[in-house]
């Protein structure tokens, strides 16, 4: 991935992460999934006082991708200010689903990490 599409992608990650719902942690994150046809998607944290029914930036993000069309996301950023925001193993297995080389991108204000899917999740089932 080249400089201008990484930083786009982190850039766009944080604009998301205004739009969080996040009353009960306070964190807002954000997503920014990049697909096979050139499209941006983003998403945010929506929290719920059900917990376990909110919804992560990164579903938010690759739901939207993917109820428009897409069949494979390439690449995603994901971001918060206070901390590295690694996906959650049902966020990874997620993203393995449409792309089992996706790159990630982990930011926050202090520090940036770029991974693959394959290191976040090495022995997952495969389709």
């Amino acid at each position: 991935m080249d400089k201008l599409a990484y930083n786009k992608l982190i850039d766009k990650a944080k604009d998301f992460a205004q739009y969080a719902y996040c009353p009960y942690s306070g964190t807002p994150i954000g997503c920014c999934v990049l697909t096979q046809n050139g499209m941006l998607y983003g998403g945010c944290n929506i929290e719920l006082v059900t917990l376990n029914s909110s919804l992560g930036a990164i579903e938010v993000a690759v739901s939207k991708a993917v109820s428009e069309g897409a069949s494979q996301i390439m690449a995603l950023a994901i971001y918060c200010d206070d901390f590295m925001p690694y996906p959650s193993g049902s966020e990874r297995q997620l993203i393995k689903e449409f792309n089992n080389r996706t790159q990630i991108i982990v930011a926050s204000k202090d520090n940036v990490e770029q991974l693959n899917i394959q290191e976040l999740l090495p022995y997952s089932r495969e389709k």
